[in-house]
């Protein structure tokens, strides 16, 4: 995916669906920080995706995009 797509996605998904998308779609990504391991739409969720520029992560707040 694209950086421009990753964004796109984030923005339309919650914090949860989200991951669900990068999981059936095999991309690779790795978790930075997740408040509730158990419900990635509570708390923070910090993370970084294949495809965006290096040092720029993904970042949820209460399930909602916050920024990259």
């Amino acid at each position: 995916m694209t950086q421009d797509q990753i964004i796109r996605l984030a923005e339309s998904l919650n914090a949860k669906e989200f991951l669900s998308l990068l999981e059936d779609r095999d991309a690779d990504y790795e978790v930075l920080d997740m408040d509730n391991i158990g419900n990635p739409n509570e708390g923070f969720l910090n993370l970084v995706v294949e495809g965006m520029p290096e040092g720029q992560s993904i970042l949820f707040s209460d399930g909602k995009f916050t920024g990259k």
